[in-house]
């Protein structure tokens, strides 16, 4: 466990209105740093939280990255963006990283890294099958960190690249807000064989967690024998199947006991999915239950038999703890699904 220094240390954090970046803009704070919270729109006039400055920080303005970087000691970089303009925003950060002399950064890529890879999976290992853009776009940003982090003129450096899981929790779009409509929706169900994978869960409080601790650690560096650059998987203590994970999220937001819906019935709802996502995105009326059942994609998701190692950032004392029981407990869900 890091033990946070007395005095307060400065970092930005990139994408700091973001899903995960806020959660971790606030953990930060709480753990003594003074936060600039970078976001590519104009900040609010609302009052911030102590230690919380927010800070215009477009990451496609050279200038402007310039000068939400200027005089901190760190960067999250935790911005999520088109895949166009992914790798060049990162370039564009490290830029203004170099040129200010900040020397510590933690970066936010994604187990999408590993394409269709089984098994158990620890860092080391390369992609294997297709990838797609968001993927490609993460190793090449990855590469880029990792040169920065390792050129023989700066010692100095520390980054860590994180590789988290199914990032769940209060405003998690696609994991928890999205699967919860379609579960409240009916167009949900316990697919059998079909989603019976391993599900990475992590929830976001713990990343919010791992992230403070990490910063102190990587600009304590040497001291404490921090390494030059670690890439780690980010996983919770608890991985159950994605058939079982739909099951205790329909529990929590009160809806009924979900039906089985593998095998025929399974093939019917992706075909006629299909269908009715076309009729909507044309205008055209439609079943809104159907348009959201599963894709192809996402069962491919859901069966995929992945383990992904978390023993590295547990020897570097960053493992998750928070279990699915309680991370659903701390999960609040929008109105129309959450439990009366």
């Amino acid at each position: 466990m890091t033990v946070f220094p007395d005095t307060r240390r400065s970092a930005l954090v990139t994408g700091a209105t973001g899903f995960i970046g806020s959660v971790v803009t606030a953990h930060m704070a709480a753990s003594g740093f003074t936060v600039r919270a970078g976001t590519r729109r104009s900040p609010s006039s609302a009052v911030s939280p102590e230690g919380i400055v927010p800070t215009p920080c477009d990451l496609d303005d050279l200038a402007q990255t310039r000068g939400a970087v200027a005089d901190v000691e760190l960067v999250v970089h935790a911005a999520y963006g088109d895949e166009v303009a992914m790798v060049a925003q990162c370039r564009t950060l490290l830029q203004a990283m170099t040129e200010a002399s900040v020397s510590a950064l933690i970066y936010f890529s994604s187990i999408a890294v590993y394409g269709d890879r089984t098994g158990v999976i620890e860092e080391a290992m390369p992609a294997v099958g297709s990838l797609g853009a968001y993927a490609r776009a993460k190793i090449e940003c990855e590469a880029l960190v990792s040169a920065w982090a390792r050129d023989p003129a700066h010692p100095q450096r520390r980054a860590l690249i994180l590789r988290p899981g199914i990032v769940y929790g209060t405003g998690s779009r696609f994991w928890t807000d999205k699967l919860a409509e379609r579960i409240a929706a009916g167009a949900w169900g316990n697919f059998g064989r079909a989603a019976d994978g391993p599900a990475p869960l992590v929830h976001v409080d713990d990343i919010g967690a791992l992230i403070a601790e990490a910063g102190h650690a990587l600009l304590a560096g040497e001291a404490i024998g921090w390494p030059a650059l670690a890439i780690l998987n980010v996983v919770g203590p608890d991985t159950p199947a994605w058939n079982d994970y739909f099951a205790a999220l329909a529990q929590r937001i009160g809806a009924p006991k979900l039906p089985s819906l593998g095998g025929m019935r399974l093939g019917l709802r992706l075909f006629l999915a299909v269908a009715a996502k076309i009729g909507r995105r044309f205008g055209l009326s439609g079943s809104k239950r159907a348009a959201l059942a599963p894709t192809r994609a996402e069962m491919a998701i859901f069966a995929r038999d992945a383990v992904y190692s978390t023993q590295a950032a547990e020897s570097l004392g960053l493992a998750a703890r928070i279990g699915l029981d309680e991370g659903l407990a701390r999960t609040v869900f929008p109105p129309a699904q959450a439990k009366p």
